[in-house]
This record gives C-alpha cells, structure tokens and sequence, in this order.
C-alpha cells in the first residue's frame, strides 16, 4: 500500500475515535426528557381516571414513557421513585383487568377503584413538576433544536 493511504487511514481512525470519545451520550443532561416522557404518562393517565367512569369505550392506561425510562430514574429521590413505582405497578395491574374484562366481553373493569391510584397520580405529577421547576426553570421541557455542531459532536 501507498504510505498516502496508510496515513489517511489511521488520520480517519483518530477522528472517528475523538468523534466517539467526544459525543455525550445522555446523563444529567437526558434527566429533564426522561421526567418530561414520564409526566406525560401521568398527565394522560390523570385525564383517563377523570372519564373513565363515563367512557362507553374502555381504553388502556398509559405507561410507555414508564417503559422505556423507569431504568433511567436514579436520580429522582427514593420517595419519587417508589411512587412511580407503585403508580406503575397499578397500572399494569389496571390494564390486565381492562385486558381480561374485553376478553370475556363484560364490564368487570367498571369496579376498579381508583381512588388511590387518583392520589399517587397527583403526588408524582407534583413531585415530577416541581423536580423540572428547580432543574429546568419550568414544568415543561423544551427540547433544544439540533445544530450543525451537535450533529457531529453531539450535545455538549
């Protein structure tokens, strides 16, 4: 091989390496996008407690933020997570019923009670919310738009 070849090779390498080596990959500043997918669990979920009573229609609880970030909540307080937690746990539990209820066409998912799940409901959101007021300035995120150096180097 031509020696030209040989050192643009290895100057690519570098570059790939520093580009790896420089790109942030998440951490704290992922924090306020992973309480923001979780608020909005919340917040739906508050607005389905609210109809569920008079819906014809059942539908499902929501939990797919929850899903997809309820390994990323390490630095929430243990106080928030466990109520996240215990919301989320009655949430599948909640669905299941739901689930179970339209299979066999009855309406067994009418006699859940909800009023704790009201409460927890509300307490996360508060917790949640006031945890993006003292991080953030404000109880909604705003996420940043990309720029032509975050799209090489990433969000520094």
């Amino acid at each position: 091989m031509n020696s030209q070849v040989v050192i643009l090779l290895i100057s690519g390498a570098v570059v790939l390496l520093l580009f790896s080596l420089l790109r942030r990959r998440g951490g704290p500043k992922k924090y306020p996008e992973v309480v923001q997918y979780l608020l909005w669990d919340i917040k739906l979920n508050q607005a389905l407690v609210n109809s569920f009573a008079t819906r014809d229609k059942v539908r499902y609880f929501e939990q797919n933020g929850w899903l997809l970030n309820k390994t990323k909540i390490g630095f929430l307080s243990e106080s928030v997570k466990d109520d996240l937690n215990e919301t989320f746990t009655l949430v599948a539990q909640f669905n299941q019923i739901i689930r179970e209820s339209k299979k066999k066409k009855d309406y067994a998912y009418r006699s859940i009670d909800l009023t704790h799940f009201k409460e927890l409901l509300a307490k996360c959101r508060e917790a949640l919310e006031d945890w993006m007021v003292k991080n953030t300035g404000s109880k909604e995120y705003q996420p940043k738009q990309p720029g032509f150096s975050s799209f090489f180097l990433g969000d520094n």
